[in-house]
């Protein structure tokens, strides 16, 4: 039960981010240097006939592999696919490789963001997508010792018509085993 709760309270911090343009309060926001262009997102508009299905498994510093499952539990995790444009590319690179927290989105940008979660195994699927280039990232979690612990990974991939693209989703761009505070795709 307490881990429910707790799951609980996290996917209602996340929707929060998701649909508030508010910073973290004690968190220094750095300011973008990527203005959005919506331009660049004009191929990702819409459905189109391209999967992505993959695990979301990510390995602690003792070297013990965990699927992407809210600390063991059967209950899953957010899997975010977003676009590759320069402004996403700022995003993956600063924020999860920097560990820099950037000032909130641009508002148009969430309709180009698609969340899925993954099931009890750690799996996940995007379905009925367009074809292009795309970073899949999730946020690794487990318990350790009685803690919470934390762990992003992040996948480049590209996905042609009528294409499936399997991936395991496991490379931790920066800092492994270190929580990074921002969900970035969800502000």
């Amino acid at each position: 039960m307490k881990i429910d709760h707790l799951r609980t309270r996290l996917t209602v911090f996340c929707v929060a981010l998701l649909f508030s343009s508010c910073a973290f309060s004690g968190f220094v926001d750095y300011p973008r240097r990527v203005r959005f262009d919506e331009s660049e997102f004009a191929a990702y508009r819409g459905t189109g006939s391209g999967t992505v299905t993959g695990l979301l498994a990510v390995r602690s510093s003792n070297g013990a592999e965990h699927v992407g499952n809210f600390g063991g539990s059967v209950a899953g995790v957010h899997v975010t696919l977003i676009p590759v444009t320069g402004y996403t590319k700022e995003m993956v690179e600063r924020e999860i490789g920097d560990g820099e927290n950037l000032g909130p989105s641009d508002p148009r940008f969430e309709k180009y963001v698609r969340i899925t979660m993954t099931d009890g195994n750690g799996s996940f699927a995007f379905n009925q997508i367009p074809a292009g280039d795309y970073f899949v990232s999730g946020l690794g979690e487990w318990v350790e010792y009685g803690e919470f612990k934390y762990q992003w990974a992040c996948e480049r991939v590209a996905v042609g018509n009528g294409q499936t693209v399997r991936i395991k989703l496991s490379r931790d761009l920066h800092r492994p085993g270190r929580p990074i505070l921002v969900i970035w795709a969800l502000e």
